[in-house]
């Protein structure tokens, strides 16, 4: 059998993030695939309820019916990395993996590596080491990304968070999950950008900031980050080069892919990118305001 390449690395890819990539048969209430391209109208059943609008980022499960308005297209990606495009008047069925039934202008776009984490993170999920440190008793330094185990790209990591009021200059540590010092520098202002070769892949950090020279009490923060595995970092980077070869459309996907991953600062700059192209569209609008409070979140030492 003659399997694409790119589906050969999307195998590769072992964090928890692409678990659905390897169900063979998903619940019926379980998404499969999202909505990330829609011009004009399309609708959707799925069994038990009536037809309703399908709008932008929907999330939808095997056996979902989609059916494209007049002068409308959409693109979806299933889990898989199956990805299709749907025309005006077209109609499809949804499988675990891919369409199983369709009529009218329905075309295969070139597959994605399964990156895709199709369920919404929830609220109480604080990726991270278990074991909790003791708090510090000082004023809190805010802002800090990245944040509860958000991910950051091997040679790619930045540390962000906001100026304290009379602080003269900063000091950032990040440790290892053995304790072990890999980077410290004492910097005017942020952000702090750590130099390729700092971290390893597929690993976890905490990171730490305080104040020097601040008149009064010190202020400090810290947080955990987590770096993309290498077969992880492979395999978006090969789904970048496909989907950047077409059209702005793909542009929702891409941010989709990079928020499964945990890649915030990267999906918020795709998702800008996108509104630019449609500065009218509702669904980006909410997308990216999402993802902006998701930023904003206060975030606490661990």
């Amino acid at each position: 059998m003659n399997i694409p390449r790119v589906l050969r690395l999307g195998v590769l890819v072992a964090i928890p993030l692409t678990a659905l990539a390897g169900v063979t048969e998903a619940k019926a209430s379980e998404p499969v695939a999202i909505i990330y391209s829609l011009d004009g109208e399309a609708s959707v059943a799925t069994s038990g309820t009536a037809r309703r609008p399908l709008p932008l980022f929907d999330r939808l499960p095997a056996g979902a019916i989609v059916e494209v308005g007049p002068d409308s297209h959409l693109a979806l990606a299933f889990s898989s990395g199956l990805r299709y495009e749907l025309g005006a008047l077209s109609r499809a069925t949804l499988g675990a993996k891919a369409l199983t039934l369709r009529s009218g202008p329905v075309r295969p776009l070139p597959p994605v590596p399964p990156l895709l984490n199709l369920f919404p993170i929830a609220e109480d999920d604080r990726p991270g080491p278990s074991a909790a440190a003791v708090r510090i008793r000082s004023e809190r330094i805010a802002g800090l990304y990245p944040h509860r185990g958000v991910a950051v790209l091997e040679d790619e990591a930045a540390l962000h968070f906001q100026p304290v009021d009379g602080a003269r200059g900063y000091r950032t540590e990040v440790q290892d999950d053995q304790g072990g010092t890999v980077f410290r520098v004492d910097i005017e202002s942020p952000p702090v950008k750590l130099p390729a070769g700092t971290l390893r892949a597929g690993l976890r950090y905490r990171w730490t900031v305080r104040t020097l020279d601040r008149p009064g009490a010190v202020a400090c923060g810290g947080a955990e980050l987590v770096t993309l595995s290498k077969g992880a970092a492979r395999a978006r980077e090969k789904a970048r080069e496909v989907l950047e070869s077409e059209t702005p459309d793909s542009l929702p996907l891409l941010a989709e892919i990079d928020r499964s991953l945990g890649l915030l600062l990267e999906a918020r700059e795709e998702l800008r990118q996108a509104l630019d192209r449609k500065p009218g569209d509702p669904g980006l609008r909410q997308a990216l305001a999402e993802l902006e409070k998701q930023l904003e979140d206060e975030n606490e030492l661990e």
